[in-house]
């Protein structure tokens, strides 16, 4: 599988190109009310408003602070793999640092997350050049926070002032 490499508080994760639209640089986010942890808001990408997700809290540590070499990682899931016509989710995924792209091995792979609640999206943990990396599953998250992730219309309303509508 053909996958990005990408950091979170020094670990490695690795996500399939093909959910991958763009690596952006870090963006920033309204926050909406009432939001959970993991969500940092919605962003201003070419006139629509697409939710942004912080890999920190994501893989169960803390919230990724911006620096240098941090990234926006602009995702596009199908919410049905077997379907490419169904519709699709868009988010933003705030990590440390992109390292590269890799094709990873299953041979030997560990899935220490199975069976985790609320982290199904970390998969198995395969050996890179730097290390290891655990597979994000992008598809996962989208599934787990349809409603959020469905796009601006289920989370901000053209009444919402702080966001520019």
């Amino acid at each position: 599988m053909r996958t990005l490499i990408w950091t979170a508080h020094n670990n490695f994760f690795a996500i399939d190109v093909a959910h991958i639209r763009e690596v952006c640089p870090v963006v920033s986010a309204q926050p909406l009310p009432a939001s959970p942890a993991w969500m940092l808001g919605l962003f201003d990408y070419h006139g629509a408003f697409v939710p942004l997700l912080d890999a920190g809290i994501l893989t169960g540590k803390i919230a990724i602070e911006p620096k240098v070499g941090s990234r926006t990682i602009l995702m596009e899931v199908p919410m049905d793999a077997n379907d490419p016509t169904c519709s699709t989710s868009i988010f933003g995924l705030r990590v440390e640092q992109v390292i590269g792209l890799r094709d990873l091995n299953y041979n030997g792979a560990w899935n220490p997350s199975a069976g985790l609640p609320e982290f199904e999206h970390l998969r198995e943990v395969l050996n890179i050049a730097e290390g290891r990396a655990q597979v994000f599953d992008a598809r996962l998250i989208a599934m787990q926070h349809e409603r959020i992730l469905q796009g601006s219309s289920a989370v901000a309303t053209k009444n919402d002032r702080r966001l520019g509508s």
